[in-house]
């Protein structure tokens, strides 16, 4: 990339403008929450995976892998780092169930809906993609073990102070063991990498389908976002101090704190760029989409995801701007 902040924040505000169409969309009722559901399960099971297994058709370069198995050790390290951090940073937050959601907000970013399209700028079209599929690895792990322990975590909201409730034995989470490892985004990814190793080729109209398909889930994922977002009032999403504590936490604190963290170790440009644009993301969807399944405060998780997408028009192309222009960070 040649560090253009400009061409980042022109390709972030075309996805934008799609967003829009998604909010439109919803308002007039072309689509509905049905719809929606549906659309992020195509995604998620059918376009997002073609679009992983396509990324991986290239020859086979042992740089690029060993790119890639250090993005794994990269993103292990950011989301440990974020589930520690993030359970102090929200101490000051008194009302429990927004804590735990304000918490897995910051730990999970949007890899998939947003954070493709916006790699894909970065790196290009085939790399970018590459590179996130295998940031997004652990991702997938970590959201279906701690995420679901987090979720589902007892908090109780007692004068000034959050307090942990003890869970019983009777009342122990239980892990989505199949969803760990078997789901759609790990089941490409792992056929993506065995593809690039073996040098295997798709058929050329086989995989012009599949490319076809895959580059849907740019359009479709900010469709779906506008759409989760269109639900949410202005005033619960624009006029409370406690979201904006959180937004300056997942979009400015912590992409900083990471970026520089990786510059002061003196790792390579990859990950010091991959370490500031992935935690420079706003929240999964899969934050709104958890606090819905399993009881929390689903409205706070779709404020949250919804106003750090909103806002995260303005801090990506800032995250470009500081990597590029004050650390110096060239790829």
């Amino acid at each position: 990339m040649d560090g253009s902040v400009f061409l980042v924040s022109e390709k972030v505000i075309t996805l934008f403008l799609v967003l829009i169409a998604g909010i439109i969309a919803r308002k007039f009722k072309i689509i509905d929450q049905s719809a929606t559901k549906k659309m992020s399960a195509f995604l998620l099971n059918v376009t997002n995976p073609l679009l992983i297994i396509t990324s991986f058709q290239m020859d086979f370069d042992a740089e690029k892998l060993k790119n890639g198995l250090m993005i794994v050790v990269l993103s292990v390290s950011i989301h440990i780092f974020a589930a520690i951090a993030g359970f102090f940073l929200y101490k000051p937050v008194r009302n429990g169930e927004k804590r735990k959601v304000f918490e897995m907000g910051t730990i999970f970013c949007n890899c998939a809906f947003l954070g493709y399209p916006v790699l894909r700028v970065i790196f290009g079209d085939e790399l970018g993609v590459f590179y996130g599929a295998f940031y997004a690895m652990f991702f997938n792990i970590f959201i279906w073990t701690y995420g679901v322990i987090l979720i589902t975590r007892k908090d109780k909201t007692v004068g000034d102070g959050v307090l942990d409730v003890p869970k019983s034995n009777s009342e122990k989470t239980k892990l989505p063991i199949s969803k760990i490892f078997i789901n759609a985004g790990m089941i490409s990814s792992v056929i993506g990498i065995i593809i690039f190793i073996s040098g295997l080729k798709l058929p050329g109209v086989l995989y012009d389908s599949s490319k076809l398909i895959g580059d849907m889930t740019f359009p479709l994922s900010m469709i779906i976002i506008g759409s989760l977002i269109s639900e949410i009032k202005l005033k619960d999403m624009f006029l409370s101090a406690r979201n904006y504590y959180y937004i300056f936490i997942k979009l400015i604190f912590f992409p900083g704190f990471v970026a520089v963290t990786c510059w002061l170790l003196k790792l390579p440009a990859l990950l010091i760029y991959m370490g500031g644009i992935m935690t420079a993301l706003p929240s999964a969807a899969n934050v709104a989409i958890f606090a819905e399944t399993y009881d929390a405060d689903s409205k706070a998780g779709a404020i949250d995801v919804g106003l750090s997408t909103l806002l995260s028009i303005g801090t990506i192309p800032l995250a470009i701007y500081f990597l590029d222009s004050i650390l110096k960070v060239k790829i």
